[in-house]
């Protein structure tokens, strides 16, 4: 998956979440529904830590990570865009959560999950890869077949 898909995809979503969370430590601040706005910071708190993964994925255009990394980080990515929505559909309305954030994750999440699958398999066949006895030179003979190859004694 492309990274700048995520650079542009988020552009709303960084101002809105600007808003977003000066807005909810305004509502923790005014003791307006109080037991709300515990969900509110909640909320916000989510919103960070989101962005902190979608910048250590974005990082990765200078620093190529490996195929482990890259798994982890799209599918904390990938959940933490599953929490954000579903909290979103619970609280956003009394958080004041802008509309347009929550089909802007929609929109992400098949490009997300897409990233997470090329980067998970490509981790896999790396494992495999290492884990994989190593070749004879001499190709053909191996423990399963016969054993190793056995060079012929005297001149060639």
């Amino acid at each position: 998956m492309n990274a700048r898909l995520l650079i542009q995809g988020n552009s709303i979503l960084r101002s809105a979440r600007r808003g977003a969370v000066g807005l909810l430590v305004l509502l923790g601040m005014s003791g307006l529904a109080h037991a709300q706005s515990n969900e509110c910071i909640a909320l916000g708190e989510k919103f960070q830590k989101r962005q902190a993964t979608i910048d250590q994925i974005q990082s990765f255009n200078k620093k190529p990570p490996t195929a482990d990394l890259a798994c982890t980080s799209f599918t904390r990515l990938v959940s933490q865009t599953n929490e954000l929505m579903k909290s979103i559909e619970d609280n956003g309305a009394w958080c004041h959560v802008p509309q347009e954030i929550l089909p802007g994750l929609q929109s992400q999440l098949p490009q997300i999950t897409e990233g997470r699958k090329n980067s998970c398999v490509a981790a896999d066949q790396q494992r495999k890869a290492k884990s994989a006895p190593a070749a004879s030179p001499f190709g053909g003979g191996d423990s399963v077949i016969g054993g190793a190859v056995k060079m012929p004694k005297g001149a060639l």
